[in-house]
C-alpha cells in the first residue's frame, strides 16, 4: 500500500507540475500575445497618423495651387480690362478722328443739296467712321468674351491638375 501511495503521490505530483508548467507556458504565450496586440495596435495607430498627415499635406498643396491659379485668372483678368480699356479709348480716338473727316470731306464739298448729303454714295467717309464705330464696339465685345473664356479656361485647366497630380 505504500508502495502505491508512494506511486500514487508521484502521479498527483506529476499531474500537478504538468497542469503549472502547462498553465506557465500558456500565460507566457497569453502575455506575449497582448504585447504582440499592443505593437499592433501602436503601429496601427502611427500608421492612421501619418497617412492623415499625408492627406493633410496632399488637401493643402491642392488648395495651395487653386489659390494660385484664382490669383493668376484674377491677374490676368485685371490686365486684358486694362487692355480692353485701352483698346476702347483707341477705338473712341478712331471714331472721332474718322468723323472729323466726314465733316471736313462734307465742308469741302461745298453746297451738295440735302438729297445728296443723306444720300450713302455722297457721304462714304461718313459711312466709314459708322462702320468703324461698329466694327469697334463689335471688337470690344468679342474680345472681351474671348479674354474670359481664355482665362476661365486656364484657371479650370489648372484647377483639375492641382486636384489630379499625385
Amino acid at each position: 500500500m505504500t508502495l502505491i501511495r508512494g506511486w500514487l503521490w508521484a502521479l498527483v505530483t506529476l499531474v500537478v507540475a504538468g497542469a503549472l508548467a502547462f498553465g506557465g507556458v500558456k500565460a507566457v504565450q497569453l502575455a506575449t500575445a497582448r504585447a504582440d496586440l499592443a505593437d499592433y495596435k501602436a503601429t496601427a495607430a502611427e500608421s492612421a497618423r501619418l497617412a492623415d498627415r499625408a492627406e493633410r499635406l496632399k488637401e493643402e498643396r491642392w488648395n495651395a495651387d487653386q489659390r494660385k491659379a484664382i490669383d493668376d485668372a484674377a491677374l490676368q483678368t485685371r490686365a486684358a480690362q486694362a487692355d480692353l480699356a485701352d483698346a476702347r479709348a483707341t477705338g473712341e480716338r478712331l471714331r472721332l478722328q474718322a468723323q472729323r473727316y466726314a465733316a471736313a470731306a462734307r465742308a469741302a464739298s461745298g453746297r451738295a443739296t440735302a438729297l445728296e448729303r443723306s444720300a450713302a454714295a455722297a457721304d462714304p467717309i461718313g459711312v466709314l467712321a459708322d462702320v468703324l464705330g461698329r466694327c469697334s464696339q463689335r471688337v470690344e465685345i468679342l474680345a472681351g468674351y474671348a479674354d474670359r473664356a481664355r482665362i476661365a479656361g486656364k484657371l479650370c485647366e489648372r484647377s483639375y491638375d492641382a486636384l489630379t497630380k499625385p
